[in-house]
């Protein structure tokens, strides 16, 4: 997972990108539009897909 980031599901927002606890960030999540608009890099759809505890990747994004 480079630097912390993925793809998951948030119950408020839907799919987003997500940065990892560990990397201090306060738990940031973006939405597609957000991340896109800003540039990130890797492109939104390499980011790997995390599923929300309980969950899996499959119940959690729409391939």
């Amino acid at each position: 997972m480079k630097r912390g980031l993925f793809r998951t599901t948030d119950s408020y927002l839907g799919e987003c990108a997500r940065v990892h606890e560990d990397a201090g960030d306060a738990f940031p999540y973006l939405r597609r539009e957000i991340y896109e608009a800003l540039g990130f890099a890797p492109p939104y759809d390499e980011l790997p897909i995390v599923a929300p505890v309980g969950q899996t990747c499959s119940q959690s994004i729409a391939a």
